[in-house]
């Protein structure tokens, strides 16, 4: 029987140690590179969600970095004894409706795909395999998205939910440490597409190139033009071997001493490349290692280290798996119930960098712009939208980094806005950040500020952070008005936040007394979505999906 396969992309937009694609190389005659856009909802984690210009731009290019590379691999066959090479196939639409057209159409007899344990995604894969039952193709899944699989962390922990504690997890870590699997080979060459695929598709009118921003109804003259992480593998790669000849700085590094506020990334900036796999993370890991290895071990470690951002990545991703809810607040084991307000206009305000905070609103146009910020800038704004001064739900919040962060990763986003909202995970509410100190430690003369609210250009060091401060004279001469051709302060934060550390008492005194949530104390109850709550992840419904498959 001939085996006709797809390797269905989703993560994974690379070929250095891809074990789902070198598995589909390895084991068949034709093969369709496919990846599948659903134009209405393009690049979207969480359901009928839109990715932000600058992450679908990064992943377009990530998508025309995959398909030169294929087609590299293939040069020099194309055209001889018949070979008609190899591409990426990206078609628009809905994967449940796709897939099991290709497979009856051409006769496909495998799937493959690297599975992502998002809960969203997770079900969305369900719903598509559940679509392809009445086809004969066998399904394999490969958990490759990060060092370990979620089901060997869990077989390793008590009543099969994640520790509590990142230190707890580390231990679990370092007892697998020396089973993460090898790196399998760079894919160097791809079976052909089968017969008559891309003729067939071009008679039904079927777009099968990587598509424009403007083709998903964005509008390009929005993107900046100086984006400082082209998507794709060698960008990925290239950055990852920049980094690592930087050997001191490796080994010393700790992430807190970095800057929040640099004019430029003060990190690896790797973390879009790891989310959407353009870098394998066992690649990353163990160049890491060499080079720990090659300092004799005189290096940082967990949590600050670089190691210890892989491992916590690899904690984030098990505490979501096993947590029901974990997007919720509402329903989730791990969740204080807080009364949040909910004014939509005061997280517009946030969302568009107009607080009438300098540096939370840079913050927030560098993210609109560049769709990165570094995670002290993260915890900054979180921290304002939430428990610091404007009391909005965390769920708001992680909607907005969802959208617009190119590294936006479905596990990290919820449970670092759940830390830093107090609600789960750390608990020292009355350690809040100040919107005007915090960012004045690396930066007293506000040259982030100037650099992202350009009004603000002007004005002297002494009023950078507080604007509002300045006299009208000195207002006058610098050409802003406060409250007029720059917001006014929203709320005043020392009051605010003094006022909400109270509010927080009060839901930790109710959480100990066995209390239910009260209700918000202004504005109306939160809106709540009408989705069904999730179980914790379990491989259990999902294995039962495949095996069927297998079975047919």
């Amino acid at each position: 029987m001939t085996r006709i396969s797809i390797h269905w992309f989703r993560n994974g937009l690379r070929l250095h140690d891809n074990p789902s694609l070198s598995k589909a190389v390895n084991t068949s005659q034709y093969l369709i590179p496919l990846y599948i856009i659903d134009s209405e909802h393009p690049f979207a984690i969480s359901h009928e969600r839109r990715a932000g210009i600058a992450r679908a731009n990064f992943n377009l290019e990530a998508l025309r970095d995959l398909d030169i590379n294929i087609q590299a691999c293939d040069k020099e066959k194309k055209g001889k004894n018949g070979s008609n090479g190899s591409r990426l196939i990206v078609m628009q639409g809905k994967p449940h409706e796709i897939l099991p057209s290709l497979i009856s159409k051409y006769n496909v007899t495998d799937l493959f795909y690297e599975r992502d344990v998002a809960s969203p995604v997770l079900e969305r894969d369900i719903r598509t395999i559940e679509a392809c039952g009445s086809t004969e193709a066998k399904v394999h899944c490969m958990d490759t998205h990060t060092l370990h699989s979620m089901e060997k962390y869990v077989s390793k922990c008590p009543k099969n939910v994640a520790p509590a504690s990142y230190g707890t997890f580390c231990k679990i870590f370092n007892s697998m440490k020396g089973s993460i699997v090898k790196e399998v080979e760079t894919v160097s060459t791809l079976p052909d597409l089968p017969p008559n695929l891309l003729s067939n598709m071009v008679v039904e009118k079927v777009e099968t190139c990587v598509p424009t921003l403007e083709d998903l109804q964005y509008d390009s003259k929005t993107l900046s033009s100086t984006l400082p992480f082209p998507g794709g593998e060698k960008e990925a790669l290239d950055r990852l071997s920049r980094m690592m000849k930087r050997t001191k700085w490796i080994a010393s590094f700790e992430k807190p001493k970095t800057s929040p506020n640099a004019l430029s990334c003060d990190t690896t900036g790797l973390s879009p490349y790891v989310k959407h796999g353009c870098i394998s993370p066992r690649t990353f890991y163990n160049a890491l290692q060499a080079v720990y290895e090659s300092v004799d071990g005189k290096h940082s470690q967990p949590p600050v280290s670089l190691h210890g951002q892989l491992l916590w990545r690899e904690y984030n991703y098990l505490k979501s798996y096993t947590t029901p809810n974990f997007d919720l607040m509402e329903g989730n084991p791990v969740a204080r119930q807080i009364p949040w307000d909910d004014d939509p206009q005061l997280v517009q305000q946030w969302k568009n960098g107009q607080t009438g905070y300098p540096y939370i609103d840079a913050i927030m146009t560098q993210l609109k712009t560049e769709g990165w910020i570094h995670h002290l800038a993260r915890h900054s704004v979180a921290c304002f939208l939430t428990r610091g001064d404007l009391w909005q739900s965390w769920e708001k919040g992680a909607e907005v980094f969802e959208e617009e962060l190119l590294d936006a990763d479905w596990s990290l986003n919820n449970f670092n806005w759940q830390w830093l909202s107090c609600t789960a995970h750390f608990y020292q509410y009355f350690r809040c950040y100040s919107p005007v100190a915090f960012g004045k430690k690396t930066d007293k003369h506000g040259e982030y500020i100037k650099k992202w609210i350009p009004a603000l250009r002007k004005f002297p060091t002494k009023y950078i952070y507080e604007p509002w401060m300045a006299p009208l004279e000195v207002q006058r001469t610098c050409g802003v008005m406060i409250g007029k051709d720059y917001p006014a302060p929203v709320v005043d934060h020392k009051s605010v936040s003094k006022a909400n550390m109270g509010r927080m008492k009060e839901a930790y005194d109710a959480a100990k007394a066995g209390d239910s949530v009260v209700a918000p104390k202004t504005a109306v109850a939160p809106k709540r979505s009408s989705a069904p709550k999730r179980k914790a992840n379990s491989m259990k419904s999902f294995v039962t999906v495949t095996k069927r498959k297998k079975s047919s």
